[in-house]
């Protein structure tokens, strides 16, 4: 019973970074400040090489006065990250085994 609650309370946690995490990466990629695109040199193609293609571009952080956390949010860090705390979310969901207690 007590595995239960604290599997619960931990899904709760996990939902809540999940959710204030997503607003920081809301608030960070159309509020602050973005550095210049360059091109990266490589090409990405639409259908697997058979539409049309056009040059990749990444932002440059370097430059930007803005906090650490907020370049670790633009990156792909922050979106694996976002990405893990999805995937944990729905792993802990707590099962209904109701049955089990009503005897």
């Amino acid at each position: 019973m007590h595995f239960q609650k604290s599997l619960f309370i931990i899904h709760v946690v996990i939902w809540l970074c999940f959710i204030g995490l997503s607003i920081l990466m809301y608030y960070t990629n159309h509020y602050m400040p973005h550095g210049q695109m360059f091109p990266t040199g490589e090409y990405v193609c639409k259908n697997e090489y058979s539409g049309t293609c056009y040059p990749e571009y990444k932002e440059d952080l370097l430059g930007l006065d803005t906090p650490y956390w907020a370049k670790f949010l633009k990156t792909s860090e922050g979106s694996l990250l976002w990405m893990a705390l999805l995937f944990l979310g729905i792993i802990t969901l707590p099962k209904n085994n109701k049955h089990k207690f009503n005897k």
